[in-house]
């Protein structure tokens, strides 16, 4: 009987000046509006804010984190300057002006003025989940 060997998947890191991170690990990065950090969600539950000099710095980070981490696990959800590891989410749900994205062990919620501008986000990021599904 032959073994095969197990598949092991390549790492590829982001290496920046503070800090080197697993692109495979990461579920999620984010720059909360006109904030001068990043924030990098992972999949074991960690929680990485990098600080960068103004919050232009930090979109110029978001921006090429999102990039190379694009490349390294393929399509990412995108919102604003939310963006999501398709693969990672288990639900995107509305509850009156809430929209609510699922993961694992947690959620992120992002509030509208009413309750219709709920439901179209949610058929935008419904229909951004299943075409970033469809290009995997």
């Amino acid at each position: 009987m032959l073994r095969q060997a197990p598949t092991q998947r390549i790492m590829s890191l982001y290496k920046h000046d503070s800090f080197t991170i697993d692109l495979n690990k990461i579920i999620a990065v984010y720059q909360d509006e006109d904030e001068g950090a990043v924030t990098i969600r992972t999949d074991d539950q960690r929680k990485i804010e990098v600080a960068a000099s103004a919050p232009e710095a930090a979109t110029e980070l978001l921006n090429e984190l999102s990039e190379q981490w694009e490349k390294s696990v393929g399509p990412l959800l995108r919102y604003g300057r939310h963006i999501y590891l398709t693969s990672a989410i288990y639900s995107i749900q509305v509850a009156g002006v809430e929209v609510y994205i699922y993961f694992r062990d947690h959620s992120v919620s992002f509030t509208l003025p009413d309750e219709q501008q709920a439901l179209d986000l949610l058929g935008e990021l419904t229909r951004r989940w299943e075409a970033a599904g469809m290009t995997e």
